[in-house]
């Protein structure tokens, strides 16, 4: 730690000096390096991260640059103070452009801010009130002969400025990156479906990821402004924001280090086009060029490049592992790296500390149902029949002190593991009540008038032919689908129209027929993402990595470690999910589903694709999980799976149930045989 700290006093030393070894025109360049730095972590933000691409930012700069001459300008207010009002125009604009974002994505959502950056660049920036202030005067920060004293014209002591903006931007935003608000980033990127099922709002996050990003391209105009002291609005047009893009993907679009290396790359070409005579006007058709080779040869960039020099080196000395991504626990007395603590005055400390102890509010109706606490399931003394299944007559508490209410947590300790419920059943908490569903799209009735119930402490199936409704039904619990009519009622509280990210909120976690794991996160990250619900820490405080933040943070990976040691799975805990067989990623997204620490899991078809090695051993995780105090519903085509874990069954058949009742009854039932078979069985003649 000694030695990082040496190299890194060293380097800043370095760039600190290094403006006043060189010419003056070169430190220019420098300058616009840094906005060209500011610009492409605001593009790998939201683009990189939460895969909304932008094709708008030049005109996000704009914004931040004209803002600043109001500032400047109008109000007299010098740079570096003038840095807020760029941040807050461009972050506002950003957000309203991000509305946008709700209603499309892909390429309707490059085209919708496409658009945009034509409306500002032809007809915005050329309205008189806008750019009213488009040229700004030299204002030094303090008077003639007074120390201290600031002439931001002086291009080296803007250079300081500038450059610091950029590393506290760096720093703030690698904060982000390691944090439960930067895990939803990449998890919305991923997959929305299965980002909303971990209770993460995905409205929300784009908005925030919008304004963020909206908000440094801010930053970065009002630099523009500052350095220049004057706009033009043909500076912002559609191939200036083609450019900066550019620039994000060359260095690698998800990599701030590479976001960087990139703009300074851009500005030394910036400088060398500037003074080749020969080569004037070329640095678009540059740009053009590195940016076709990045897509087509080497995607990954200069991070890429910079990973694989480091991959080489390692193998010439032993690995060290960045508690960021390990699994192991950090040293004793050692802080999380990754997240990078706030060092600010005190006033700035207190600031954070407040944030962070503002517990994020939950506008899902009801109150967030009780989670499992693994902690007390793992650690706490299981009794002699450790973790298994347990029999069946173990005995249990009073149901009527079995309700999930607000603040309460199931644990598995001292008192034993938990089993299926005994008869009656009806004498047993619900947990999932589906009441007369009906579905349609179009005029097709995919579901008609069904209704199953799930109560605690049991695994109920859901079984049926092809096309009969299963999934439909199970997506419309879950609130993927619209109900036409009927009713959700999940821990008492009506649900019908709720959202599917507030539903998950409430306590339930599920699994997908197509599995929906992020693929380019490890499977420790993947599993990360399903503590989102469980921590409180705001926005501001994940940016700031407060103690808080950190704090829950620990906790996060420490669950994590949890449920990889309770399935097994902590061999692959740092291999990325891409890379990992059909039947493992089955197991992974049940483990994640786990790791929610949800009540109530639903599994759809979790056993497609598995032989049956991996069948039984899926079967034994499911009766693991509910020794755990996990009720289940369950969609499976393997009758012999679905008989053997279930405790009661539900049979669709045409969108409705035709039989309903413990395994060994739904065997024997002619309904569903014919279901089955297409045809009735016949008693045999005597």
């Amino acid at each position: 730690m000694v030695t990082q700290g040496i190299r890194l006093f060293a380097i800043a030393l370095f760039v600190a000096v290094l403006p006043f070894l060189l010419p003056r025109s070169v430190v220019g360049s420098a300058n616009v390096g840094a906005a060209y730095a500011l610009i492409a972590i605001s593009l790998v933000l939201v683009t990189g991260w939460v895969g909304q691409i932008s094709l708008g930012h030049a005109a996000l700069v704009g914004v931040g640059g004209y803002a600043t001459g109001w500032a400047a300008g109008g109000a007299g207010i010098p740079f570096p103070l003038s840095l807020p009002a760029g941040a807050l125009a461009a972050g506002v604009v950003a957000a309203l452009i991000g509305l946008v974002s709700l209603r499309v994505r892909g390429l309707y959502l490059a085209v919708a801010t496409l658009v945009f950056n034509w409306v500002a660049s032809e007809f915005l920036f050329r309205q008189g009130w806008v750019i009213r202030h488009s040229q700004i005067p030299d204002r030094p920060i303090g008077e003639e002969g007074w120390l201290p004293r600031f002439d931001m014209a002086d291009r080296r002591i803007f250079y300081l400025v500038a450059w610091a903006v950029v590393v506290a931007v760096a720093v703030v935003a690698a904060n982000l990156r390691d944090s439960k608000a930067g895990r939803a980033f990449f998890a919305v990127r991923g997959s929305e479906m299965a980002a909303a099922s971990l209770g993460i709002d995905v409205v929300r996050i784009k908005l925030v990821a919008f304004a963020l990003s909206g908000a440094i391209a801010g930053v970065a105009g009002n630099l523009i402004m500052s350095d220049t002291r004057a706009l033009s609005p043909d500076s912002f047009g559609f191939t200036t924001s083609l450019f900066y893009l550019a620039i994000a993907v060359v260095g690698g679009l998800q990599s701030l280090a590479g976001a960087i290396a990139a703009a300074l790359l851009f500005a030394g070409l910036r400088e060398i086009f500037f003074r080749v005579t020969a080569l004037g006007g070329l640095l678009e058709v540059v740009s053009g060029v590195l940016l076709a080779v990045t897509l087509l040869v080497y995607r990954g960039g200069l991070a890429a490049a910079g990973q694989r020099l480091r991959t080489l080196m390692a193998l010439r000395r032993p690995s060290r592992l960045d508690s960021l991504h390990d699994t192991q626990d950090p040293k004793p007395g050692r802080r999380l790296r990754g997240p990078r603590r706030w060092k600010g005055r005190r006033f700035v400390r207190h600031l954070a500390s407040q944030l962070a102890n503002c517990r994020a509010r939950s506008r899902s109706g009801p109150a967030i149902a009780p989670r499992i606490d693994l902690a007390a399931v793992l650690y706490e003394d299981p009794g002699p029949e450790g973790l298994s299944s347990g029999p069946d007559d173990q005995p249990r508490s009073d149901p009527s002190k079995n309700g999930h209410r607000p603040g309460d947590h199931l644990k598995l300790g001292s008192g034993g593991v938990r089993s299926a419920p005994p008869e009656p059943r009806d004498q047993w908490t619900p947990v999932i009540e589906a009441n007369g569903v009906t579905v349609r799209f179009g005029g097709l009735v995919a579901v008609d008038a069904a209704s199953l119930t799930v109560r605690e402490g049991e695994i109920v199936g859901l079984i049926g032919p092809n096309g009969a409704g299963k999934t439909t039904l199970f997506n419309a619990i879950a609130g993927f689908n619209r109900l036409a009519t009927g009713t959700i009622r999940i821990f008492g509280h009506d649900a019908t129209r709720m959202a599917v990210h507030q539903r998950a909120r409430m306590g339930v976690s599920r699994t997908f027929q197509a599995i929906q794991l992020f693929r380019e996160l490890t499977v420790f990250q993947n599993l990360l993402v399903a503590t989102h619900v469980e921590d409180p820490t705001s926005v501001i405080a994940n940016l700031l990595a407060s103690d808080q933040s950190t704090k829950r943070e620990l906790e996060a990976r420490q669950r994590v470690r949890d449920v990889l040691m309770l399935l097994d799975l902590e061999s692959i805990a740092d291999r990325q999910a891409g890379d990992l067989p059909f039947g493992v990623l089955r197991m992974v997204e049940v483990a994640r589903a786990v790791v929610t620490g949800s009540p109530v899991m639903m599994l759809d078809e979790p056993a497609s694709g598995l032989d049956n090695t991996e069948t039984d051993r899926l079967m034994g995780i499911l009766r693991l999980i509910r020794s755990i105090g996990v009720s289940q519903l369950l969609i499976e085509h393997d009758v012999r799976m679905v008989t053997d874990v279930s405790d009661f069954i539900y049979v669709l058949d045409q969108g409705s149930i035709i039989a309903q009742g413990p395994p060994k009854d739904i065997q024997r039932d002619p309904s569903v045989i014919a279901a089955y078979l297409g045809e009735p069985i016949e008693a045999p003649v005597s």
